[in-house]
């Protein structure tokens, strides 16, 4: 019938003294709705099957019935028969077959049924007058799917809470799925006609929301960290949609990992799941990481750990390895990854070098060792290679320093790589043993005191740095051209013994021109005690690697890097020192033969004279001293921890005074040869350049000359150019570079061949 005769005769029926229950079924909620809000007047009850249910259960039947025998009035009962159905075809049909046969006293009962044109289809032909059919369109049937009520559900679901309220929205909505969050397995239904699903977990959920799911394991997290996710991208119905608001996209989550250290465990879990599903194809570490995690903290050690399974001699190594650090970098470093990183890197033996960084104490020091340890299966190039890519600070320590003279830059050369393999080649020692005896450092280099009157301590501040040898200036120029500094060194040799109370002559000389000293008069310690004193890693009784060298590189920098702040207030930071100092004596390990008078003091590297004693060969007279210019100790002498002086060796001898400014783009400069006369027969042509300010080591290029040619100066000003192989006449230009950078351009000078002036006379 149609639904306005439906209505009339339930109307009738209500009004009528016939008390046998009518079973009023309808095709969809529309036909629900519109029967209900009708009736829903006066004094009509409306009874649901959640009535008739404690909490997630199901409804109980005999209190239904006892309902049917004891209320009167008019009442409708809705959700009974769509519950049924999922108790199964035979319970649906015994429950209306009873409630179409039961019979009360002053009770107009309607029980709604919905989509249940066969289970009504009685064979008793008498119950059909207590049936009404409404015409109408059927309706969706409604799937159901079961979720735990943990499990949180997603904006756009539709569900409810309990399996008891179900059949009332089934009934009034139509959804096509209905969420039921429940602790009811399918299971309990194995009977039920109505399509029903299960989501135990929100994985399984996540998987049915997006497919890329699917490729993260559930064995990533436990149920608390996907209810996690789930309820994360709640709103967001994708992965790509949450990553793209929480992380920015999907193609740029390397960008996201400079907030690691932020992140609390859950993002961290969440930005896991993101890199495993999506990758970080902009870059190999994190990406490469990515596919080997199976947890977010194998994330850190895959980033750790990763380029180890990268051959050193693969093209895109040293890329790999930059990555890496910048990566570590971003992060913040993981001491107990390193310390673990470490352990597998020493496994590839005399290529573990490669491995390391400088990122840490425990990696510094095992570079050093590995150079003390594989020293004759490294060459030096090779050497120097890796040290630029894992270790600069270092790499720039032994960078060669030109020192103006042949054997001081063969000597230094020499000196600063054994001082870092920790060993003592057997020509060097030979090199050195003749030094004990010629010293030529006395007529190569002026003494300190010579050049300290000629220093201007006008608007300059000086720093004191007590044991700071030629070694370091390599590394000190480096650190100049960090910061755009100027630097110009002077060479000079200390007094003998190379003690501190025996140089301490040019504070009284700087005190005089009234210079302002960093620190105080006394100077900064920290290399000497390090040297002297060390610690306990750098004892050499202890421990013999030269690892205190990464220390002494880092005060040097920290030096550096205050004197900068100190440009802003003077116009020139000077470093000087009183001595240098020697590890290549202490790795020698050699007390000498010579008995004295008195013990060796300063580790042996001098003794008071007496007049008893016999002068040794490798001893200089240092008036009241004798002192060992090679590498021995006189007896007596405790050992020394890490490094030592009072001898008279070139590294214990040989100072610098340098002399730092702020870079300028006012350089000037002056040719002094504007005209030159060159012969192919007599080789070696010169120019000269003057520059108004004192700098140091200038190199110059020129026109039709293939090559970049070094200028010589003793004052700072005056530069001399050597030009060799020059060949034809005309007018040259000259570029003038410091520090490999472009100063000046545009000065010229004119060349006359005069071999051809001759020929044309002839």
């Amino acid at each position: 019938m149609k639904l306005e005769d439906c209505i009339k005769r339930i109307d009738k029926y209500m009004h009528s003294s016939d008390f046998h229950p009518r079973l009023v079924n309808v095709q969809n909620s529309e036909d629900m709705n519109s029967i209900c809000s009708h009736f829903k007047v006066g004094t009509t009850v409306f009874k649901d099957v959640a009535d008739y249910a404690n909490f997630d259960e199901n409804p109980s039947e005999s209190a239904l019935f006892n309902d049917l025998r004891n209320l009167s009035g008019n009442i409708f009962i809705t959700g009974f028969s769509t519950f049924y159905k999922i108790l199964g075809e035979q319970k649906l049909r015994e429950l209306l077959k009873k409630l179409v046969s039961f019979t009360g006293s002053n009770l107009h009962v309607i029980f709604m049924c919905y989509q249940c044109v066969k289970q009504l289809s009685f064979d008793d032909i008498r119950y059909k007058n207590w049936v009404y059919f409404v015409d109408g369109i059927t309706g969706i049937k409604t799937g159901l799917v079961f979720s735990p009520p943990a499990i949180p559900m997603l904006d756009g679901f539709i569900f409810t809470d309990g399996i008891q309220r179900f059949a009332s929205v089934v009934e009034q909505s139509a959804p096509s799925t209905l969420h039921v969050k429940t602790g009811k397995r399918k299971r309990d239904y194995m009977y039920s006609i109505v399509d029903i699903s299960e989501q135990r977990d929100a994985y399984t959920l996540l998987c049915s929301i997006d497919s890329m799911t699917d490729l993260l394991s559930e064995s990533y997290g436990d149920a608390s960290q996907w209810e996690y996710a789930l309820n994360a991208i709640k709103g967001d119905t994708s992965w790509v949609a949450y990553a793209t608001k929480m992380f920015g996209g999907i193609y740029t989550l390397d960008l996201s990992l400079s907030k690691w250290r932020a992140f609390d465990e859950n993002r961290r879990w969440i930005y896991f799941l993101l890199l495993k599903m999506f990758g970080a194809p902009n870059s190999w570490c994190l990406n490469t990481a990515a596919e080997n995690a199976s947890c977010p903290d194998d994330i850190i050690t895959e980033i750790y750990q990763g380029i180890l399974q990268v051959s050193h001699l693969e093209d895109k190594f040293w890329e790999r390895y930059n990555e890496r650090k910048y990566t570590i970098s971003i992060i913040g470093k993981q001491y107990l990854e390193m310390s673990d990183y470490c352990d597998w890197a020493l496994s590839k033996g005399r290529d573990a070098i490669y491995y390391l960084t400088d990122m840490s104490v425990r990696e510094i020091n095992l570079i050093f060792k590995l150079l003390n340890n594989y020293r004759e299966e490294y060459a030096k190039d090779e050497v120097m290679m890796i040290l630029s890519h894992i270790y600069p600070a270092l790499y720039q320590y032994l960078q060669p320093y030109d020192y103006k003279n042949e054997l001081l830059n063969k000597y230094f050369d020499a000196y600063k790589y054994q001082k870092v393999i920790n060993f003592i080649f057997p020509d060097f020692f030979t090199l050195v043993e003749e030094q004990a005896v010629k010293r030529d450092y006395n007529f190569l280099l002026p003494s300190r005191s010579e050049k300290t009157e000629c220093i201007d301590v006008n608007k300059t501040i000086v720093y004191y740095i007590d044991a700071l040898g030629v070694e370091y200036l390599s590394f000190i120029m480096a650190q100049c051209r960090k910061y755009n500094l100027i630097a110009y060194t002077t060479l000079c040799h200390c007094e003998i013994p190379s003690i501190t109370c025996k140089n301490k002559d040019f504070i009284e000389v700087f005190e005089k021109k009234g210079a302002v000293f960093a620190k105080d008069r006394n100077g900064i310690k920290a290399l000497d005690d390090i040297k002297h004193h060390g610690e306990e890693d750098f004892d050499f009784t202890k421990n013999e690697l030269p690892t205190h060298l990464a220390r002494e590189l880092q005060i040097i920098s920290e030096i550096i890097e205050h004197a900068v702040s100190q440009l802003q207030k003077f116009d020139r930071v000077v470093l000087i020192s009183d001595h240098g100092s020697s590890r290549l004596c202490v790795i020698r390990k050699k007390e000498n033969k010579h008995e004295m008078a008195t013990k060796g003091i300063h580790s042996g590297r001098c003794c008071p004279k007496s007049e008893s004693d016999v002068q040794p060969e490798c001893a200089i007279d240092g008036d009241d001293f004798w002192v060992l210019a090679n590498y021995d100790r006189f007896k007596g002498g405790r050992l020394a921890n890490v490094e030592v002086h009072g001898g008279a060796t070139l590294e214990e001898v040989v100072i610098p005074i340098i002399e730092i400014t702020r870079a300028t783009s006012d350089y000037e400069f002056k040719m002094l040869t504007d005209k030159i006369t060159f012969s192919r027969r007599k080789k070696d042509a010169e120019i000269q350049i003057y520059s108004k300010l004192k700098i140091d080591g200038i190199t110059v290029r020129i026109s039709r000359i293939d090559r970049v040619l070094s200028a010589t100066s003793s004052d700072g000003h005056t530069f001399i150019i050597t030009i060799p192989e020059m060949k034809a006449s005309g007018t040259y230009s000259v570029d003038v570079y410091l520090m490999e950078n472009l100063i000046k351009s545009g000065l010229t000078f004119r060349a006359d061949n005069s071999d051809f002036k001759e020929k044309k006379l002839l």
